[in-house]
């Protein structure tokens, strides 16, 4: 704790100092930290799934909880288990075909050269250093790379489980019955409701997204569009950075396999269509302001924690964020902080 009656400059010094020693903590540590962190964020899903069902009524009563937690930690587990198996099972293929289709980017680039006034420069030195393959097998590979660590995030997930029933008496032992006591809990309180209502509607309008954009992929007959489709809808839990590539990399196979102008077309802007009409206009309308945040912080942030934690850190960086400002706020010496954090500037009030 940074002592209040420390002259200000000594005490914002201090501030930055903890700040990055913090941060090289966190990024020397990740080997550690970057599983247990998923672990808590899967603790958490189960949670949040097993709350659903126990709404879920048979002749009128509800599963006991021991079978609630166990579905759904075999719902979680199936979900998580097709989608690395189905990324890793395609992308070989993909890999396999990629030097062919780099072979017929060449010719489009002499198109298009012909019918410009001015040649492109050194375009033909940057396609054959770009390598399709080498892109699609380092992004896929980031993604199927998180199962490895699947040994030591069970054990994590399993000692979570068994410590969850002592969270609340060790919280209040902390606190020792204090006036903070309730407001600790406040806080606890708006993180889980934020924090499910961002995973809840970002799920369903990554799937939404991924759904529509297979359909117009594969209404084309657009080579993997089962594997694209899958991609989108995993990309788009990144902020920005996700949506453009869940666009790129479609479009860009689109403009090599097609020669009909027209089949470009519906690809391109049928994909660019369903990320702007559901990232830019359904997405906001459903989070409304329950998040808040700034689209400068979630850019901010996305770069600092994928600068961290490398791909693991693009998907967790707007729950960190979210958790940040709601903590931030509750304090008078940190509220400017989030502030800062917010879109509007208007700080919830917790209830």
């Amino acid at each position: 704790m940074i002592p209040q009656s420390t002259d200000p400059i000594l005490r914002a010094f201090l501030w930055l100092a903890v700040t990055i020693l913090s941060f090289y903590v966190l990024y020397i540590g990740q080997d550690l930290i970057i599983p247990f962190v998923l672990a808590v964020f899967i603790w958490y899903l189960i949670n949040v799934l097993s709350f659903a069902i126990m709404k879920l009524k048979i002749r009128g009563k509800g599963l006991p909880a021991s079978l609630r937690y166990l579905a759904s930690v075999m719902i979680i587990a199936a979900a998580l288990g097709f989608l690395f198996n189905f990324i890793n099972e395609n992308v070989g293929e993909v890999i396999e075909v990629a030097p062919t289709y780099q072979q017929k980017i060449l010719p489009i680039i002499d198109r298009i050269n012909a019918i410009l006034p001015v040649e492109l420069p050194s375009v033909d030195e940057f396609v054959n250093q770009f390598n399709f393959g080498s892109i699609v097998r380092g992004l896929a590979g980031a993604l199927t790379g998180i199962a490895g660590m699947a040994g030591i995030i069970t054990i994590y997930v399993l000692f979570l489980f068994l410590e969850q029933r002592s969270f609340g008496p060790k919280i209040k032992g902390m606190m020792k019955g204090s006036i903070e006591e309730n407001d600790v809990f406040k806080i606890i309180k708006q993180i889980d409701k934020d924090v499910r209502t961002y995973i809840g509607i970002k799920t369903l309008t990554s799937a939404a997204t991924g759904g529509l954009s297979y359909g117009i992929m594969a209404a084309v007959n657009l080579d993997f569009a089962a594997f694209w489709g899958m991609l989108i809808f995993c990309l788009n839990f990144i902020p920005t950075i996700g949506s453009i590539l869940a666009t790129f990399f479609p479009s860009l196979l689109a403009i090599i396999a097609f020669e009909n102008p027209i089949y470009i077309a519906l690809v391109i802007g049928g994909i660019t269509g369903v990320q702007i009409l559901i990232g830019s206009f359904l997405e906001p309308k459903l989070m409304g302001s329950s998040l808040n945040l700034s689209p400068l912080v979630i850019l901010l942030s996305l770069s600092l924690w994928g600068s961290l934690w490398g791909v693991p850190g693009m998907f967790l960086c707007v729950p960190i964020t979210v958790i940040a400002m709601i903590v931030c706020s509750h304090f008078e010496q940190t509220r400017p902080i989030a502030v800062f954090l917010s879109g509007d500037g208007k700080i919830k009030q917790l209830n």
